[in-house]
């Protein structure tokens, strides 16, 4: 740990006891073999699941019903004996997931709607050390958490007495805040000057919102002074859009995957070799249709415990997500799991009327040979399951035809003309408050 960052966790402890302690442990976690880390995780989980039934009432009355108490789950091959918890667990029965020794009131309450579009908000202890993560993958970066950054994200400061606080608590860190549901040519010039003056050493956002700034300054031409990363988050990120990022910011994209109910899961280091799951902190099991545990390399459920949340646990949640494990046998230095990049959402796949899946990962992949004539695109099955494909091409002065020719192919041969498709060549792609949903099914 250099100077910068200890003095920094110092004065952040002040407000959050602990955080020194704790950010240090996770560095030293992270290089410990992998059957430490399997160790450390399972012993947190056992604490979780004991904590939970003996305080949780939702837990208490599952695990009664289903005649299992978590004595019983001595070992992790029985740890699938939990039942997986659902979005509408949780939406049905909020209250119940409030731990028993806590006031409801002292909760911070994340609100998330998914990939049903059903709202949802889950609690989470107010104090908690949620950022430990985020400092660790700064560390993989060399990143200080003090060091000067830009976000285009949500949550900007709505009053100049909000903005003014958090100055004061990050001082003397200079940070530009974008609103991303807000994106437009003059933001981006504000954003462009501002960055030239304070020059920050890390760029984050929506990955729609990067996208549309990336755009911006490729295509007037602006030399944007380069941080050492860009974070980019909140979306799957494609194979197009992290190399026109890169390019419009000279520097690295690096990747970062959570969700509204567990911020920090996994995180991209620049050996680009995969995201490297927190596995102290989380549990992460990916499983198939009939829940057992799929082999390293092969796709399927993402299902999540938070080792850190007592206040209102979170046990073998489901949040939509597919993923895959990668192997992690190379000399980084590095030994937590190695996640793949989640590049879609269940539903987001689209269905063809025989049955077939075109699972989201695939669909993001038929652009990867065109990120020099692609921009941006958008697939979209209809209510009628016919499939719609929007491009934003690069530049005026290219083989369109060509292009729908290669996207055609591609697609076709998967869809065997089971419904119509369609390839359309549009001068925008409307992102949703900044967030750029690459496929679509309505």
């Amino acid at each position: 740990m250099n100077f910068a960052t200890y003095q920094y966790l110092m004065r952040y402890s002040a407000f959050k006891k602990g955080a020194l302690a704790a950010y240090t442990n996770a560095i030293k976690n992270q290089y410990r073999s992998k059957e430490e880390l399997r160790e450390i995780s399972w012993k947190k989980t056992k604490k979780l699941l004991e904590y939970a039934f003996d305080n949780v009432p939702w837990y208490t009355d599952k695990f009664n019903t289903i005649g299992l108490h978590p004595k019983d789950i001595d070992r992790p091959e029985h740890f699938s004996q939990v039942p997986i918890l659902t979005r509408e667990d949780i939406i049905k029965n909020f209250d119940r997931f409030i731990s028993r020794k806590v006031n409801p009131k002292s909760l911070k309450i994340s609100r998330t709607r998914g990939t049903s579009g059903k709202p949802m908000k889950i609690g989470m202890n107010r104090v908690g050390l949620r950022e430990i993560q985020k400092w660790q993958m700064y560390s993989w970066w060399g990143i200080n958490p003090g060091d000067h950054m830009a976000s285009i994200y949500r949550g900007v400061p709505k009053t100049g007495l909000e903005t003014v606080v958090l100055n004061l608590v990050n001082w003397p860190q200079k940070t530009i805040r974008v609103d991303a549901s807000q994106i437009n040519e003059e933001v981006i010039q504000n954003f462009v000057t501002k960055s030239k003056k304070i020059r920050p050493k890390l760029i984050h956002g929506y990955v729609g919102a990067l996208d549309a700034v990336a755009d911006f300054i490729i295509d007037n031409g602006i030399e944007f002074p380069p941080p050492k990363v860009i974070w980019a988050t909140a979306a799957p990120i494609t194979k197009v859009q992290e190399e026109k990022i890169s390019r419009a910011f000279n520097a690295p994209v690096c990747d970062q995957y959570g969700c509204s109910e567990i911020y920090f899961i996994a995180a991209e280091s620049p050996s680009k070799r995969g995201l490297h799951v927190f596995a102290d902190a989380v549990n992460l099991e990916i499983l198939d249709e009939f829940d057992d545990l799929v082999e390293t390399g092969e796709y399927g459920r993402i299902i999540l415990t938070n080792l850190e949340e007592y206040h209102f646990p979170l046990i073998r949640y489901e949040n939509g997500d597919i993923g895959r494990f990668l192997k992690n046998d190379f000399p980084s230095g590095i030994n937590l799991p190695l996640l793949d990049k989640v590049k879609g959402r269940i539903s987001d796949n689209i269905v063809l009327p025989d049955g077939t899946v075109l699972a989201s990962e695939f669909l993001t992949t038929i652009f990867d040979d065109l990120t020099d004539y692609v921009k941006q695109f958008q697939i979209v099955q209809k209510k009628d399951r016919s499939i719609l494909v929007n491009v934003v091409p690069s530049h005026l002065n290219i083989d369109m035809k060509g292009i729908e020719t290669a996207i055609h192919f591609q697609l076709q041969r998967r869809i065997r003309n089971q419904v119509r498709l369609t390839i359309r060549f549009v001068n925008a792609i409307v992102s949703d408050k900044g967030k750029l949903r690459f496929v679509i099914k309505e």
